[in-house]
């Protein structure tokens, strides 16, 4: 597990449209998507958690694109509304911690 994986799972937050509020507010506009394995491993395919990470401006370079949803987007709010929807699949938000962008 790498440094900084971990430190995403050390320091997340619930995701809550309070905590998305505030990070609008800050002026971040992005939230990158990013899976991982129990053990704290990228996986994309059958992730056990998703740890979203607030960003305020997309990368133009196209080698550093990832995975990006709008912080205010259906998809989000629905995932906060979901009440045991996500059962298997944890959903957080990176905290203050983790290197935002």
């Amino acid at each position: 597990m790498t440094n900084e994986n971990r430190n995403n799972y050390l320091y997340h937050k619930p995701l809550t449209s309070e905590a998305l509020d505030t990070l609008q507010e800050k002026g971040y506009k992005f939230l990158q998507v990013q899976g991982f394995t129990m053990d704290h491993h990228a996986e994309y395919v059958e992730p056990h958690y998703l740890m979203l990470v607030p960003i305020k401006e997309l990368p133009t370079d196209q080698a550093k694109m990832e995975i990006y949803e709008p912080i205010d987007s259906a998809l989000i709010a629905s995932w906060i509304t979901a009440d045991g929807a996500n059962d298997r699949l944890e959903i957080y938000l990176a905290g203050s911690k983790h290197k935002q962008q």
